[in-house]
């Protein structure tokens, strides 16, 4: 049997394709799917996926036995997929423990994570395992297509959360519509998210609240349709991503032992687009592979029975009692938040002071960015606006940017250890605190990897760099 065009090889060891061949020689369904799927790769996002969802449940129905018993192992495989991120290493025989890091963080890019890259590879050793990768394998490859299509219009600022750009255009996008309802657990999640939705349209244009409203549920209706007939099925799975991504990263970031059981299956290797110096984050795993707590990921690969009467927007026809209450709250709205501004300002302002001139501040921090962070204008300029801020009682508004990774805050954490209770007065939770929401970050808040890094050797700068950063203030 001739396998070496099937996608699925990506994802097992090389010694495995054997084991992979022999199996499939007996189900000969399963390879006809595997190789029809090589097949349809000319086809658009929505219809692979409705293919690939639909010979999954199959394939589940089929080998229910085997699935249940490796339930732990498949979502385990899965958790580490959402939970790793691309690292370099400087030999073969690293431990996860020994990343390279740079002036300016890890020597390798850290957002090329799943689903668009896969860092392992499943070593195949009997029947059952193979069952296991063919499972994974259809999430992976769905996940995939959920990413390239979900990221058409992503806010890629609001991490860990679905959260669009332009809801507008995105909802003429015949993909977005086909498979949204898969980004929430269940119906009543995603008509719940809808309704928040709906405060991006602009109520009071009655022409905007007919046309968004009564078309988008109009075509969501039609959606939830058209998945009963081309799937076969009455309920849906979530593949948000985002989500899964954001509880796996917390996970990993406050769990020793889990390191120490993923270190047994890391075997660092080249890849060639990346920095051919470094060995990048890799994972081998079999069969016998099971994290230690699966709460993060617990309910991912679940069925979700929708309602066919989702009523995703508020009804076109009541647009004038929408109309009176926006101006009846309007001045209320206006009032509190003057009161919530002023309130805020206050708290955000007493988490750090500087004993230093305003003057003196900037030139610091400019130089840090220049020395540190390529030199980003735009990060310059905000945070001027953040130590403006902090120096001057009458700004009430909060200044925030877009231009800092949670890599940059720790570096940023390490850096204002050198100035503290001489420069700069704070508590490291406070510090932490501000600069995570300053960041628009602040679900990295409780973050102890952050915490951290105010004490981590590795976040220090280059001496000389350090020295000169000094002297210009002292």
């Amino acid at each position: 049997m001739e396998i070496n065009d099937l996608t699925i090889l990506k994802y097992i060891t090389s010694e495995s394709a054997s084991i992979l061949s022999s199996y499939l020689e007996k189900d000969l369904h399963t390879y006809s799917i595997l190789e029809k799927y090589e097949e349809i790769s000319y086809l658009g996002s929505s219809e692979k996926f409705f293919f690939l969802f639909k010979e999954h449940e199959k394939f589940i129905n089929r080998n229910q036995e085997t699935l249940h018993k490796y339930s732990d192992h498949l979502l385990s495989v899965m958790g580490l997929l959402f939970q790793t991120e691309t690292y370099g290493y400087i030999h073969e025989n690293s431990s996860i423990y020994e990343k390279v890091y740079g002036d300016y963080g890890s020597v390798v890019p850290i957002d090329n994570s799943f689903p668009e890259e896969i860092n392992i590879e499943y070593k195949l050793t009997n029947n059952d395992s193979v069952v296991c990768i063919i499972d994974i394998f259809f999430n992976i490859e769905i996940n995939k297509i959920f990413r390239r299509v979900v990221e058409r219009y992503q806010d890629r600022s609001n991490y860990g959360k679905l959260q669009f750009l332009n809801y507008e255009t995105a909802f003429n996008d015949i993909d977005i519509i086909n498979l949204y309802p898969y980004l929430f657990k269940g119906t009543r999640e995603l008509e719940n998210h809808l309704m928040t939705v709906s405060d991006n349209f602009n109520f009071l244009d009655k022409n905007k609240v007919i046309d968004n409203f009564q078309i988008i549920n109009n075509k969501l209706h039609m959606t939830l349709e058209e998945i009963t007939s081309r799937t076969k099925c009455n309920y849906i799975k979530c593949y948000n991503f985002y989500e899964f991504r954001m509880r796996a990263q917390l996970y990993a970031d406050e769990n020793d032992e889990l390191l120490t059981y993923l270190d047994k299956y890391f075997s660092p290797r080249k890849l060639n687009k990346y920095d051919s110096k470094y060995y990048i984050t890799f994972f081998i795993v079999s069969i016998d592979f099971k994290l230690p707590y699966l709460g993060f990921v617990e309910d991912y690969n679940k069925k979700y029975y929708f309602n066919d009467n989702i009523s995703a927007f508020k009804s076109v026809h009541g647009y004038m009692q929408e109309l009176k209450h926006n101006n009846d709250t309007k001045e209320e709205n206006l009032f509190k938040n003057d009161i919530k501004n002023m309130l805020n300002s206050s708290r955000y302002r007493n988490l750090l002071k500087a004993n230093i001139d305003f003057n003196k501040t900037i030139i610091l921090f400019n130089g840090f960015v220049d020395k540190c962070l390529l030199g980003n204008d735009q990060l310059k300029k905000d945070l001027k606006d953040l130590f403006m801020f902090i120096t001057d009682e009458s700004i009430t508004v909060f200044p925030t940017t877009n231009e800092l990774t949670v890599e940059n805050i720790k570096y940023i954490m390490r850096f204002f250890s050198k100035y503290k209770d001489r420069e700069f007065y704070y508590k490291v939770p406070d510090l932490q605190y501000l600069l995570t929401h300053f960041a628009n970050k602040p679900e990295e808040d409780k973050n102890t990897s952050i915490n951290k890094s105010h004490r981590e050797v590795r976040f220090n700068l280059d001496n000389e760099i350090q020295k000169q950063l000094n002297s210009l203030i002292r």
